[in-house]
């Protein structure tokens, strides 16, 4: 009776262990990271206006922020803010909180645009395809700090 026991335990268990596995392929599918190129030069062209525009006033011309109230958008600081985060999550704060003189004024296109501008800034690869506006694809992309070992 014991090894029928621990022959049962260890089939659970390996089953157990599959399924997690299956899911975590699952919810990889699809995704990607910051690093993939995931916007274009255009896109962030486009951003860099926007910026200019609605956020150097308050972020300045080198997205360093004044170090209190208002974070530097560029550099380590802000790549380990953001680390582990969906895309999304840096999108929806810029279009609910910024510009902070008229909160949500801007379109999600212009806040993908600047976001686009803001990975150029900070050294990130550009691709052949825009970043998209939609959150369900940008929760499918990571902010990832640190560069992937490829």
């Amino acid at each position: 009776m014991t090894y029928n026991l621990r022959a049962l335990v260890l089939v659970a268990t390996l089953l157990a262990i599959c399924a997690v596995t299956a899911t975590a392929l699952r919810a990889q599918e699809g995704s990607h990271s910051i690093w993939d190129g995931i916007y274009t030069d255009a896109q962030a062209k486009r951003g860099a206006a926007a910026y200019a525009t609605h956020c150097a006033q308050c972020h300045g011309d080198s997205l360093s922020g004044n170090g209190a109230d208002i974070p530097a958008l560029a550099g380590t600081s802000f790549l380990y803010n953001w680390d582990g985060l969906g895309l999304d999550a840096l999108i929806d704060r810029i279009h609910t909180t910024m510009p902070q003189s008229n909160p949500g004024s801007l379109s999600v296109s212009e806040v993908a645009d600047i976001t686009a501008y803001l990975l150029s800034v900070n050294q990130l690869p550009t691709g052949s395809t825009e970043l998209p506006s939609d959150t369900q694809s940008l929760q499918k992309i990571q902010f990832v700090a640190k560069k992937p070992d490829h």
